[in-house]
């Protein structure tokens, strides 16, 4: 009874190309049912297997069916081609050669002529061949087309990023969400002021503030909607997107039969700038970076390490630890972490009390802000000169990249007439001019949200000149202010005089802005 069962399988992807019409599930499910009735067959079941290449022998219908042969329920294999069983040479091969003969199962390709109940057929490794490679070839096809729109900096992704939405007038340009933007200001301006993405997450998670996935899926009443973690502000807070820039290529599969994904190196994505509108500004990106780097430990309660990414060691180079009390060191202070681990092997011991740093690097602040207090104009006068000549710089670029995208423009609209008077002219058909014609638009698109950046761009340049007034009357230090106005505090080893008992010790601040002439 086995013998006569016969299981029919329908399959339909993306790998079909043109052929999607003539390989629809219906129309399968139409060819193998007929055929099954005129040979008198008993259909054990149907598998489909919509949406699925045929690279890939993971498919859920396909492993249902490989089950039901295996427990002895089916005797016939129907497909209506040997396209639709699978793209994948080797493993159509593995099945139709091994695995089915040895279990006395029937191969059926109805429109390729195949049956295994007549004898093998010559034409069938040669079909199963050119199958494959016609899978090879789409894949290929999709890969450049992909790599086209990133070139232009078109966005290709099916969701948005967290912060933007899809141009209606545009599916490949990027728009600040109204729903989303400001959450993501906000997690730049915490990160900014030093505050741990842990943190950031625990606070959006206290106030019920959707996560991309459940805001992107618009199920707000599921139980994790609103469970923000870690490594998703991370993930925002890397993603050189919200500066308006487009970075495409980050990830690749080894090849189309694979599926494993791997991470392409930062050098070789391709990045292009200034493709949609900014979320965050480049100094304040910057210092959200600064403090993402930074490994932050368990306070003791009622201490906050204010210090922690700043610290180095003058001889090593390596990161200060900070350091609890205890009965030698009854104090907070900070130590060579190198030192602390390798004892003398590789360096001395730079150690430094937290309150005395603290006294130091307020010390300095306050003598630098007066400074800039008695010199507010000579400086602002400086700062504006230096902020010409690096406009002059940078604007020189960005009109440069104006003009070649103003010049493409012009080139497109010019392309653009030149087919419609081929069309009209009976050159091309409409087809094929609406296909190229819409390829010309989508880049105008694009160019044009490119530009609009570069003028912007061009016209802010030199116009902020950053105000550090507002620490002229500093009383106190924070992990914000550290943050905007130190870049590192590089601590030397202390040295003694008269059998230790005076002890001298150098500490050098390095400002992330010049303050002085």
């Amino acid at each position: 009874m086995r013998k006569n069962n016969a299981a029919l399988y329908l399959r339909l992807s993306r790998d079909d190309g043109s052929d999607t019409e003539s390989n629809s599930i219906v129309n399968q499910r139409a060819i193998l049912q007929k055929y099954a009735n005129d040979c008198g067959f008993d259909i054990a079941g149907e598998y489909v297997d919509d949406g699925w290449s045929g690279v890939s022998f993971d498919r859920p219908s396909l492993k249902r069916m490989l089950g039901d042969i295996a427990d002895g329920k089916i005797g016939i294999v129907l497909c209506k081609d040997l396209s639709r069983f699978g793209r994948n040479n080797a493993l159509v091969s593995h099945y139709t050669e091994l695995v089915f003969p040895e279990g006395d199962i029937r191969f059926i390709a109805v429109d390729d002529g195949i049956d295994s109940a007549k004898g093998d057929n010559d034409i069938m490794p040669f079909k199963s061949v050119i199958n494959e490679y016609y899978a090879r070839d789409i894949s290929r096809k999709i890969r450049s087309a992909y790599k086209a729109q990133a070139l232009k900096g078109n966005y290709t992704g099916s969701v948005a990023p967290y912060g933007y939405m899809k141009s209606p007038a545009n599916k490949y340009l990027l728009i600040p969400n109204p729903d989303t933007a400001d959450t993501v200001r906000r997690i730049y301006r915490m990160a900014a002021d030093g505050i741990s993405p842990y943190a950031i997450a625990k606070s959006f998670t206290e106030e019920q503030i959707l996560t991309p996935s459940a805001y992107n899926s618009r199920k707000s009443l599921y139980a994790s909607g609103t469970d923000w973690s870690r490594n998703s502000i991370r993930g925002i807070i890397k993603n050189e997107v919200y500066l308006g820039h487009m970075v495409s290529g980050k990830h690749v599969t080894r090849s189309y039969k694979s599926k494993i994904i791997r991470s392409i190196p930062e050098q070789d994505r391709i990045r292009v700038e200034n493709t949609h509108e900014a979320l965050v500004d480049q100094e304040t990106f910057d210092l959200a970076h600064k403090h993402l780097g930074i490994k932050r430990r368990a306070n003791s309660p009622g201490f906050v390490n204010i210090f922690a990414g700043h610290l180095k060691c003058a001889d090593c180079a390596s990161g200060l630890q900070i350091t609890y009390p205890a009965k030698n060191k009854p104090a907070f202070g900070y130590q060579c972490g190198r030192y602390r681990h390798y004892a003398r092997r590789y360096c001395q011991n730079h150690y430094i009390r937290y309150d005395s740093l603290y006294e130091i690097v307020l010390a300095e602040i306050q003598e630098k802000m007066q400074y800039l207090k008695t010199h507010e104009e000579d400086l602002a006068q400086y700062a504006r000169m230096l902020a010409d000549q690096n406009s002059k710089r940078d604007s020189k670029h960005a009109n440069a990249d104006l003009d070649k995208s103003r010049l493409r423009l012009r080139e497109l609209d010019m392309l653009i007439q030149r087919l419609a008077e081929q069309n009209a002219a009976g050159l091309i058909s409409d087809e094929r001019f609406v296909i190229l014609s819409g390829a010309y638009e989508d880049e105008q698109k694009s160019l044009k949200a490119k530009i609009s950046g570069l003028q912007c761009r061009i016209s802010d340049r030199g116009s902020t000149v950053l105000d550090i007034r507002k620490y002229c009357e500093v009383t106190e230090l924070s992990t914000a202010l550290l943050g905007e106005l130190i870049d590192t505090i590089v601590v030397y080893a202390p040295q003694y005089t008269q059998k230790k008992k005076n002890r001298t010790q150098k500490v050098e601040i390095n400002f992330r802005f010049r303050l002085s002439l």
